[in-house]
């Protein structure tokens, strides 16, 4: 049997189940011994019976028992990094790849080349501040979380791309400390009664939900945010697309006289919110 045989073969099996056929390539390419470019120019080639059994069982745990591939691997890529995941932190998606890329732009805009205190509040795996630390080096990045397990594995990955952050274990602002030049935030955005896919349910229910209409965390977050922030801010928030009038409605109320900056993702979704203090913003 050859690679592409075993990947049409499973990828069938897999959409009978209601899974995706791009998650049992990727699980396929980054099991096989081959790099992305390799792997594509190796489809034709046997797959040896050691491997298909593996690839078969790991498959099986994504088709039959609802197991993120992310899970199965280990890890996950965001921004160009693999990041260790597992079920105690949410699965970087690529929205969020978004919210760091426009963080990075304003940053530029806004600050240049000033050296900023960011905090990533509620960092789960760390992908939003240690990537930003990563991409940055002007920026001087504190990530907290209310779980423990999950601070450890961004610390890990902080560890794995060989940058410095302070982290700290916090129910939102509880054990905060200081001001900062921005806080950015992907906090749960889920509404209570949703019904979500069993393949997310994997995923830790602390991260998902975010109560009646999956807004409470940034009702609390605006709340609470002021004496957190520098004269000159930016706050930025990753929500579900559907909540863009809600939260705008929070942001004029709680910061009358902020820039309000709200964009949609790659796929014309409402998905992102810029708050801009001080004269950040004003330009757009």
């Amino acid at each position: 049997m050859t690679f592409v045989t075993l990947l049409k073969e499973v990828s069938k099996k897999a959409l009978a189940h209601h899974k995706e056929e791009e998650a049992i390539k990727l699980l396929l390419m980054e099991l096989s011994p081959y790099d992305a470019h390799q792997f594509y120019l190796n489809l034709d080639k046997e797959v040896p019976s050691d491997f298909e059994q593996t690839f078969r069982e790991k498959s099986d745990l994504y088709i039959l028992n609802h197991i993120p591939v992310q899970h199965i691997l280990g890890y996950a890529f965001f921004y160009g990094y693999d990041f260790y995941v597992n079920d105690d932190v949410l699965i970087p998606r690529s929205e969020t790849e978004q919210l760091v890329e426009n963080t990075l732009y304003y940053y530029d805009k806004y600050f240049g080349n000033q050296r900023l205190d960011v905090l990533d509040l509620g960092t789960g795996s760390g992908c939003i501040g240690v990537t930003l630390a990563r991409e940055e080096k002007n920026l001087k990045v504190t990530i907290s979380d209310v779980s423990e397990k999950a601070l450890i594995v961004a610390n890990k990955n902080a560890n794995h791309l060989k940058v410095e952050v302070t982290s700290i274990v916090s129910s939102w602002f509880d054990q905060i400390e200081g001001k900062f030049d921005m806080i950015i935030s992907n906090p749960p955005y889920i509404p209570d009664d949703e019904i979500v896919e069993d393949i997310v349910q994997k995923e830790p229910e602390v991260a998902l939900y975010g109560g009646k209409t999956g807004t409470d965390f940034y009702l609390h977050i605006l709340q609470e945010i002021k004496p957190y922030l520098k004269d000159r801010a930016l706050i930025g928030f990753e929500h579900g697309y559907q909540q863009k009038a809600l939260i705008a409605s929070y942001v004029k109320k709680i910061f009358p006289n902020a820039k309000l900056i709200q964009l949609q993702d790659y796929q014309g979704k409402d998905r992102m919110t810029f708050i801009g203090i001080g004269g950040v913003l004003d330009n757009e």
